[in-house]
């Protein structure tokens, strides 16, 4: 810490944005590691990252190797060469395993050192004296004359109405998002239903299927194939040119919500998950739950829109997160504080450079109406860096 124990730099989020972006900020010599600290509730790097592709099983990301922590962009081919993971990419786009990014990452982390600027903790609340930021934790008070709010959906996913009533009955239900999710808490026989239908739900049946489990997806619509979460065009100018000429903030909401190609799943996973379908370990059902109880402690029914009744002696949510501003209280307060500007839907509405107030900077969801679709992804953090390297440029001529 400086020794007048005020920080440069506070980063609240330590998953992928944080990490990179920090990173680049002490890579660039924006700041030095004695002037910056990484606030995060894990207390380590990428934890929630890692917890979470995890609990689905992913074996493959959907974005390409030139998406990494590391600043090079072709740094992640190069290291692969020098790797002993196995199966390091897929097509299309050579998109690399989980192992193999996972692997890289820690090595990029471990070079710069970021696992010793951790500080385990929750902000409660943030005011400003003067030029600081008072940063409020469960063990006292950080002083940074800058914050980047580097914050993720957290740990809360959506569970639908249903699935509290059932959770309450003291159902046999999760939710693979959670922290208490585990596979090896998953029956090694039995009915097991996943309830959705996007990547994560076809991800958590791949990694469940088999034994002598009986695997029931249950999605509210068919599936949708896209190997992008969004057009690759919103990565580069083709589409972004004419989205920054857009200046009402509820019309870039608007845009960025068609733009998304949410609730699909990659062609291989598509391939993948029809080769268990036909074997008839799995299968795939469109329908909607109206109600279920619990019968017994191991023992489920649920309803269907459709009137089909379905038993089940596991369910697993994969519904992902509710869709809402990241950030919860300690955000509104600090809107209402400070009068920042947000669009109707909650998320900030920024400058060009991710400055929602002087000296406060945003990125990943929160930064998605100025930035776009690809806001959240890995590309998003490298889209960060340019804006907050022009803004941390300006301030320290």
């Amino acid at each position: 810490m400086p020794k007048d124990s005020t920080l440069d730099w506070l980063v609240i989020g330590g998953g992928i944005h944080g990490c990179y972006l920090a990173n680049c900020l002490i890579r660039k010599r924006f700041t030095g590691r004695s002037d910056l600290r990484i606030l995060d509730p894990h207390g380590q790097p990428l934890a929630q990252w890692k917890r979470v592709t995890s609990n689905t099983g992913m074996e493959y990301l959907r974005s390409p190797k030139v998406h990494h922590l590391d600043m090079e962009p072709l740094a992640l081919k190069h290291f692969a060469r020098c790797s002993a993971c196995d199966d390091q990419f897929i097509a299309p786009n050579e998109r690399p395993s989980l192992k193999l990014f996972n692997r890289h990452a820690d090595t990029v982390l471990e070079k710069s050192g970021l696992q010793d600027l951790f500080i385990k903790n929750y902000a409660t609340d943030i005011e400003k004296s003067g030029d600081r930021y008072l940063v409020h934790t469960a063990n006292g008070v950080i002083k940074a004359r800058h914050i980047l709010l580097s914050i993720g959906m957290g740990d809360s996913p959506e569970w639908p109405d249903w699935a509290d009533h059932l959770k309450r009955e003291s159902g046999s239900i999760e939710h693979v998002l959670s922290q208490n999710y585990s596979r090896k808490s998953i029956p090694h026989e039995g009915e097991i239903v996943i309830v959705g239908g996007g990547m994560s739900a076809i991800q958590t049946a791949l990694s469940l299927s088999g034994d002598s489990r009986r695997i029931t997806v249950l999605s509210p619509h068919s599936l949708r194939i896209n190997n992008y979460d969004s057009d690759p065009g919103w990565m580069g100018p083709k589409y972004l040119n004419r989205y920054r000429t857009i200046s009402c903030a509820n019309r870039r909401r608007a845009v960025i919500g068609e733009a998304r190609n949410s609730g699909s799943i990659t062609h291989d996973l598509h391939r993948r998950f029809g080769l268990e379908v036909k074997s008839g370990r799995c299968r795939f059902v469109v329908d909607r739950i109206n109600s279920a109880v619990a019968l017994t402690n191991d023992l489920m029914m649920m309803e269907t829109a459709t009137g089909e009744n379905i038993a089940a002696n596991s369910i697993v949510l994969a519904t992902g997160y509710p869709n809402r501003r990241p950030g919860g209280e300690m955000i509104d307060r600090l809107i209402n504080r400070f009068d920042l500007k947000c669009a109707t839907c909650g998320y900030p509405v920024t400058g060009t450079d991710l400055q929602w107030a002087d000296g406060l900077f945003v990125t990943g969801a929160l930064a998605e109406i100025e930035i776009g679709p690809a806001a959240r992804n890995l590309v998003g953090a490298r889209m960060s860096e340019v804006r907050l390297g022009n803004a941390v440029g300006e301030i320290k001529v």
